[in-house]
């Protein structure tokens, strides 16, 4: 108990307690301010919450999104966690103040997770803590929640760093644990992830995949442990992955056909942003410019980060003895870095084929800029440790907390005069993105619910979407059979009582084979872990 509450315990328990307030202010108000994203986000919120009610669970298909056409969004959208606000929205709380909730709840497993990951990597709790803060408040981050308010990428930044640091374990510690608690670490970060966001999920498994071939003889070594903490990951999340490949493989959607044949380079940063010092709290994405892209700036606490793992790489090359895992997040950093600009050949890769398609699914080169944040977080933290041990650690605390916290405050400023404030009670109707639509879909159109009748083909067209698992019904419960009509809706041929007809989405057998698949999976790794800590 004493250990416990040590003073050291206590200042560590302060900070991050600091951190999650400073990181939260934009939060703590009556209201929202206005990102990019935000409609979009609280839409999801209120229709999981709406289909809970309907007894749909989990949650696969939004009937009340384009004006009660329905969408799929959440079938390729992880939003397991998002049940959280959907929960406090069905309990009475506002739509707006569900999200608030769910941003601090955010930062609060951002720091904790953050610091349990830092602390492991850098072996040390104070050096830890310094980069958990630069982390928490560097600049994409504070973007994303607060600009950007990209729900799915600021949700995945909390099981970034315990990716890493579960890599990293395995390829150094291992024998120090049992083959569960070796693994654990990767296969929570690996399923917060997946379940947050896929897009964060693919950048992080490619560099994680060339890890693995840099290191291949340690790879081959803890071949065993990787391959049983994939076991598990897929296990885990096949009740999300099979239903996402699946539609993803069999849909002729936007975001799997159309999305891919133009170039994303137009959305890529310039050296003056990379090397921005300030991250304001205003904006919008436009090609070719930096003008009103100042959100994007990747801030000075990131940039001396840079700047001191560079000088500790030239200082370790020329005694010849340079860490290898520090150099290899210093590549990918860079490597990132360059990734997120316009001068990366993204021209190369607009087109048709699977790899044109992977590499633009990322929509924006800019979100590379998540992958430079956290390897410069360690290597920079790293580097300040090598290079600054007789300089007292206060002093470097102090230090970076000021212009971590200085330039959090100048971004919090533009925030709040740059952008309006919203509370909606709900969200807006037309919440609904175009990402997931069915190829060649009329959005315009979409606000029309009107039944179409034609009497001549003795057809119905109804305001419905035909995505593949929704299934039309008579008034005697008999499942119609139907053809795709104009707009992408659902169109049977009926001489009954049109106004009887009704649709119903229902899972494949194979989407709930996977569920019960996660469940078990589930169970067995927890009784796994518990009999192993009684041994």
């Amino acid at each position: 108990m004493k250990k416990m509450i040590s003073k050291n315990n206590i200042f560590i328990a302060l900070v991050l307690l600091g951190l999650i307030f400073v990181a939260s202010l934009p939060a703590f108000r009556s209201g929202i301010y206005q990102g990019h994203d935000l409609n979009f986000h609280l839409g999801r919120i209120q229709a999981i919450a709406e289909e809970l009610k309907k007894g749909q669970f989990p949650v696969r298909y939004e009937s009340n999104a384009w004006y009660g056409h329905g969408y799929v969004s959440t079938t390729f959208y992880g939003n397991i966690f998002l049940y959280i606000p959907a929960l406090l929205y069905m309990a009475g709380l506002p739509v707006w103040r569900a999200y608030n909730v769910y941003v601090i709840l955010v930062n609060v497993f951002t720091a904790l997770i953050g610091y349990y990951s830092f602390k492991g990597l850098l072996k040390s709790d104070r050096w830890g803590l310094v980069a958990t803060g630069i982390y928490m408040l560097a600049g994409y981050r504070l973007s994303n929640l607060y600009v950007r308010t990209a729900l799915g990428e600021y949700t995945a930044m909390i099981f970034v760093p315990l990716v890493i640091y579960g890599i990293y374990r395995i390829y150094v510690n291992k024998g120090e644990y049992s083959t569960i608690k070796l693994i654990l670490p990767l296969i929570i970060g690996t399923t917060g992830l997946i379940e947050s966001h896929i897009l964060t999920t693919e950048l992080i498994a490619v560099f994680v995949f060339i890890y693995a071939l840099v290191n291949i003889k340690r790879t081959i070594a803890c071949i065993k442990e990787l391959l049983i903490a994939l076991a598990a990951i897929l296990g885990i999340n096949a009740f999300f992955l099979i239903p996402f490949i699946d539609a993803y493989t069999f849909m002729d959607l936007y975001i799997n056909t159309e999305l891919s044949q133009t170039s994303i380079r137009s959305d890529g940063l310039y050296l003056s942003q990379l090397f921005g010092i300030l991250t304001t709290g205003k904006g919008s994405s436009y090609p070719w410019t930096t003008e009103g892209e100042g959100y994007l700036n990747v801030g000075i606490v990131v940039i001396l980060c840079i700047v001191a793992a560079l000088v500790l790489l030239i200082r370790d090359i020329i005694n010849k003895n340079a860490n290898k895992n520090f150099i290899i997040l210093f590549a990918f950093g860079i490597f990132a870095a360059w990734m997120s600009t316009v001068y990366f050949p993204w021209d190369a890769f607009a087109g048709s084929n699977s790899l044109d398609q992977l590499m633009s699914s990322v929509q924006y080169p800019w979100r590379y800029v998540m992958i430079l944040t956290v390897c410069f977080t360690i290597c920079g933290v790293y580097a300040l440790r090598e290079l600054c041990g007789k300089i007292n650690f206060a002093v470097i605390f102090c230090v970076v907390g000021a212009i971590a916290i200085i330039t959090t405050g100048v971004f919090d400023y533009t925030l709040s005069w740059g952008n309006i404030t919203v509370a909606n009670q709900s969200a807006d109707e037309n919440w609904a993105d175009k990402l997931y639509l069915p190829v060649d879909t009329d959005r315009d159109s979409l606000s029309d619910t009107e039944i179409i009748i034609d009497d001549k083909l003795g057809t119905v067209t109804l305001p419905v979407l035909a995505y593949e698992n929704v299934k039309v019904y008579d008034a005697d419960g008999n499942e119609l059979e139907y053809t795709v009509g104009q707009n992408n809706c659902v169109q049977v041929t009926y001489d009954g009582d049109y106004t009887k007809l009704y649709t119903r989405f229902e899972e494949p057998v194979l989407w709930r084979v996977s569920e019960v698949v996660s469940l078990v999976c589930i169970i067995l790794l927890l009784f796994s872990y518990r009999k192993r800590r009684e041994l």
